[in-house]
């Protein structure tokens, strides 16, 4: 029997979105938990799977704009019991029988069969092999950018010395005189165009709504993270051994932000029409970068969280956030945000706040220069650290404050643990 596929209700706000990508081909079998589509919102990128198993039947191409509880298409779940009986069938066929089925099964290559239709549209197009492709989706499915970035790497691979002839080949033309003028180069080769996805819309207008919003100003200090890079080599075999997982600097930063907005409870608070909310309550937002565009995941009551806890809880929003399994209640409520744009080797930047939260603090990469300690100069691993906040609400004192804290904490980290 058929069953519907329907677009999801993914918030309240939420009311359409695109259909990125079938995950499977028309006439696939499915299985329960199996993926089936990627939709892509205004505010989020999400992986639909299937709450059936049978056989997919696709009734909107992928790119299409479709709305909340529309059909998309169907599974026969009576297909399902149907293979599940072809084992025992089969095993009463001759040995020829298989070589029968293949003759007359459809002529499409073996290796593009489980990829979705539009990744097998474009190994075919570019007649590339699957196998020596990596792929980043779930379970190391490849995606259309898997596709795209190693036909673009084959592309820059030097070609291939020409086969000699028989012919003879005509000599080169003689170079043009310097100061010629050069044939017009085709427009087509100098620019492209691609509509912008809902969710890069809604990241810019949101960008441009809140400098409009928001009276933003930025205070900036630096932190010695000689203290944090020793403890991290000190015991990271035995914290990941005992915890089963990293400890990166992150975690180090929302224990210290936790702490600053404990000890400067007004960065805490937004403003809400013609009132002063204030939070008392730690959802830091950890800014995380996929190939659709910034998300900001929440990992909620960080202060609660123990330094192997917040890691965790870093590590599992991160990672949902890359496999596109992230739903609206994971981006909402933070009442603070952390950005490290370290990651990409930014020395200093100022970021942007996310609403609601009155403030937002920017990481950036640990570079080792000369300062005075004692009246000496030493080289230490040092960050420049930026926070950026609402000056409707928050006063310059407090935002000194506040940042000022942060960097005693990252220097001693030791007070975290002990709480003073």
């Amino acid at each position: 029997m058929p069953v519907e596929i329907k677009i999801p209700e993914v918030g309240e706000s939420i009311t359409e979105g695109v259909l990125v990508e079938w995950s499977a081909a028309d006439g696939a079998l499915i299985a329960v938990e199996d993926q089936l589509l990627v939709l892509e919102t205004d505010k989020i990128t999400m992986n639909v799977t299937a709450e059936n198993a049978g056989r997919l039947k696709i009734l909107v191409a992928e790119g299409e704009t479709v709305e909340v509880g529309q059909v998309v298409g169907t599974i026969d779940t009576d297909a399902a019991a149907d293979e599940a009986e072809k084992p025992a069938e089969q095993a009463t066929k001759s040995p020829e029988a298989p070589e029968t089925a293949t003759a007359a099964a459809p002529q499409t290559p073996p290796e593009v069969t489980g990829l979705s239709p539009a990744v097998q549209r474009m190994v075919l197009e570019h007649d590339v092999d699957p196998s020596e492709i990596e792929g980043t989706g779930k379970d190391g499915r490849i995606l259309k950018g898997d596709v795209i970035r190693f036909v673009e790497s084959r592309t820059t691979e030097p070609p291939a010395p020409p086969v000699a002839s028989e012919a003879p080949q005509p000599p080169p033309a003689p170079p043009k005189p310097a100061g010629a003028p050069q044939p017009p180069v085709a427009a087509g080769n100098r620019q492209t165009r691609a509509p912008m996805s809902r969710l890069r819309q809604r990241l810019a207008e949101r960008l441009v709504e809140v400098q409009h919003n928001a009276a933003i100003l930025t205070t900036f200090n630096e932190a010695d993270m000689s203290a944090v890079v020793n403890l991290r080599a000190a015991y990271k075999e035995e914290f990941k051994k005992r915890h089963g997982i990293g400890l990166g600097f992150m975690s180090f930063f929302v224990k210290a932000a936790v702490d600053a907005l404990k000890t400067v409870p007004g960065v805490n608070a937004y403003i809400e029409g013609d009132e002063i909310v204030t939070n008392h309550y730690y959802d830091i937002g950890v800014a995380v970068s996929t190939d659709k565009g910034l998300v900001v995941p929440v990992v909620r009551d960080a202060d609660r969280l123990s330094m192997a806890g917040i890691e965790a809880g870093i590590a599992d929003v991160a990672t949902r956030a890359q496999e596109r399994r992230l739903e609206i209640s994971d981006l909402t409520g933070a009442v603070f945000t952390i950005s490290n744009g370290g990651v990409f080797g930014s020395l200093l930047s100022t970021p942007i706040l996310n609403p609601p939260g009155s403030a937002i603090l920017g990481m950036h990469t640990i570079q080792e220069r000369p300062v005075a300690v004692n009246d000496e100069v030493v080289i230490r691993p040092m960050m420049y650290l930026a926070m950026s906040y609402d000056h409707r609400i928050i006063d310059g004192r407090e935002a000194v404050t506040f940042l000022k804290r942060i960097v005693e904490c990252v220097e001693n980290p030791e007070r975290m643990m002990l709480e003073i």
